[in-house]
């Protein structure tokens, strides 16, 4: 795919500006050498972008629509790594490149490759125990989808919805997708912007603010981690096989798990403890079991379905088709420590 035109969507953000960064010093020359464009709502952040090389296009956000498919139907391959439970910009994402195929009639095939989370496949262990399931999904053996639309007629999830609604539109349309389902991601980035991780700094914050590290429940939910460096290369590994027409090998749906080494959440807790103790920001490493509304009300606005899926469920996985496309994963138990060390330095009060 010579000369394949790429739009990169939250390039400013945490996961978009480490993947960014990576492809400008890609190994692969396919990637190192391709056009970039990035989607920005800031004409600072466009000017800055400009000077590196790459083409800005100002967007006043993803609600916008049709914007959004006007400018995707110029792509051949878009690259989403902003809002994953927005499923609106993503459908108008994918219908925008089908248009510009049919616009241009080039035969080529489109390919739109999603970023999205595990939190969706997570039971609700905590609030509803009834439909708690320890499995380890494989995107290569098992029927993701099928279990997403199951979990998605008793709770409809946003991240989930949007996730079903993405492999929908890509059929539909005869768009190439690939829905990368990454864990909890932490470590540093490398973008020009944001480089703090999500989950891990709000569970910071929250210890600082309760003078303990908190899980809840009895923390015994398990969760992958992948360090976002590592995040950043297999999206450089897909790209690659992309844009030189190489084999992607696929499970029943287009599913593609990322993941290098787990804990509970009860063991990040007792991570975050010793951490925040020797940096001096917690008096000791004792931690503190709390309940699920309260966990609500600290951490995801009063969503209580929110806090027993994204901080407190089971959701392990196994990244089988990125480990046969040849990803490794090169960060180590040592490397999230830490990283947890690092987090509490710089979510500490000034």
């Amino acid at each position: 795919m010579a000369g394949s035109r790429i739009l990169i969507a939250g390039a400013s953000g945490y996961v978009g500006g480490t993947v960014l960064s990576q492809f400008l010093v890609s190994s692969i020359a396919d990637v190192r050498n391709a056009s970039f464009s990035v989607l920005v709502r800031k004409r600072e952040q466009a000017d800055r972008y400009t000077s590196q090389g790459i083409t800005p296009y100002l967007l006043a956000g993803l609600e916008d629509t049709e914007a959004i498919r006007q400018l995707a139907s110029r792509f051949d391959v878009i690259i989403h790594l902003a809002d994953s439970t927005n499923h609106a910009a993503a459908e108008a994402m994918i219908y925008g490149l089908r248009g510009g195929a049919q616009k241009r009639g080039d035969g080529a095939k489109r390919h739109f490759i999603h970023l999205s989370g595990t939190s969706s496949l997570g039971d609700s262990r905590v609030s509803k125990p009834s439909i708690t399931l320890s499995h380890e999904f494989s995107d290569k053996r098992d029927d993701i989808y099928s279990y997403m639309k199951w979990l998605e007629s008793i709770k409809p999830y946003s991240q989930r919805t949007t996730d079903l609604r993405v492999i929908d539109a890509g059929e539909k349309t005869n768009v190439k997708t690939y829905v990368v389902k990454a864990p909890r991601i932490y470590g540093r980035g490398t973008g020009l912007y944001n480089q703090k991780s999500v989950q891990i700094p709000i569970l910071i914050r929250g210890a600082i603010a309760a003078g303990k590290a908190e899980y809840i429940g009895e923390g015994t939910g398990v969760w992958d981690d992948v360090h976002v460096a590592d995040v950043a290369s297999f999206f450089e590994l897909l790209l690659g096989k992309i844009l030189k027409n190489e084999h992607v090998p696929t499970g029943p749906k287009p599913f593609f798990f990322i993941q290098s080494i787990r804990h509970s959440w009860k063991g990040v807790a007792e991570g975050l403890a010793v951490a925040g103790a020797k940096k001096g920001l917690l008096q000791s490493t004792e931690t503190q079991s709390i309940g699920l509304a309260e966990a609500a009300g600290k951490y995801t606005g009063g969503d209580a379905y929110l806090a027993a899926v994204g901080l407190a469920s089971n959701s392990v996985t196994k990244a089988d088709l990125a480990l046969e496309m040849g990803w490794t994963s090169q960060k180590t138990e040592a490397d999230f420590q830490q990283s947890l060390v690092e987090d509490f330095v710089a979510a500490a009060p000034t």
